[in-house]
């Protein structure tokens, strides 16, 4: 199984294509040269510096490995599990789940927080509207009064350790 280690712009000196972009791993392997070398049968994926798969294939020729290094895993259903989401990684020459550190997970909950926010915002906009023009109605009322209270509870999300309220139906 390949496992080729982060791949940089470079100018061969003599160029098979002139005007086209090359790539050459850490240890100075030709990406046009080594993907010979990959398996027809297997999943080639490419990884960040982190280990964060961000591309998946079966046709190895289909990865633009820029910054990124690629590898291969024999195409078994657990191996397919994985996707480019951001949620899985490449460790110790293996497919898993990733593991979040503590300052990952609380830029996850930030954006959350945010995305949360702005959700709200958007259900209230017109029911505030409604009240200022004088024509809600008692259930759009008790919608407004929910959504509140949901962004005033969001706001309030310590993200380092979110407990998120449920969401207003």
């Amino acid at each position: 199984m390949q496992n080729i280690k982060h791949f940089t712009p470079y100018e061969p000196e003599s160029p098979a294509f002139p005007g086209a972009a090359y790539l050459k791993s850490e240890d100075g392997q030709d990406w046009y040269e080594c993907q010979k070398r990959f398996a027809d049968e297997t999943l080639k994926f490419t990884y960040d510096d982190n280990g964060v798969i961000t591309c998946i294939t079966r046709d190895v020729s289909g990865l633009w490995p820029y910054n990124r290094s690629v590898a291969e895993v024999p195409d078994t259903e657990e191996n397919r599990r994985a996707d480019i989401s951001g949620g899985w990684q490449f460790k110790d020459g293996k497919v898993v789940q990733r593991v979040y550190s503590p300052e990952e997970l609380s830029k996850k909950a930030e954006a959350e927080k945010v995305r949360r926010l702005a959700e709200a915002e958007s259900a209230i906009a017109p029911l505030v509207r409604a009240v200022k023009l004088k024509i809600a109605t008692d259930e759009e009322m008790k919608r407004l009064k929910a959504w509140e209270l949901y962004s005033v509870m969001v706001n309030r999300v310590d993200t380092s350790a979110p407990d998120w309220p449920d969401i207003p139906r």
